[in-house]
């Protein structure tokens, strides 16, 4: 199945390595300076803000090892997506 193998792809170590230190970095960012990401105080709307939460708390399921068992939540917590949300926040933030 294609999420198997998504999953088989992005789970060898540099990856999942990597994408656990995007979730990392943006949790440390969060709580450093909440107002880098907060929705009175930066360019991130409501919306975005709450996608950045999802991406790390994705990021941070899959980057530790954990595999949910069944397809929906699979999809709902796809790494690839949430590493590409992290990496855009983060280079929003910080340039």
């Amino acid at each position: 199945m294609l999420m198997d193998k998504s999953y088989q792809l992005l789970g060898k170590g540099p990856i999942r390595a990597l994408i656990l230190i995007l979730a990392l970095v943006t949790a440390g960012a969060v709580m450093w300076d909440p107002s880098l990401f907060a929705a009175n105080t930066s360019a991130f709307p409501i919306w975005q803000g709450l996608l950045m939460i999802w991406a790390t708390c994705s990021a941070i399921i899959f980057g530790v090892g954990f595999l949910p068992n069944k397809l929906t939540w699979r999809v709902l917590f796809h790494p690839l997506p949430a590493a590409i949300i992290l990496i855009w926040g983060l280079v929003k933030v910080f340039s």
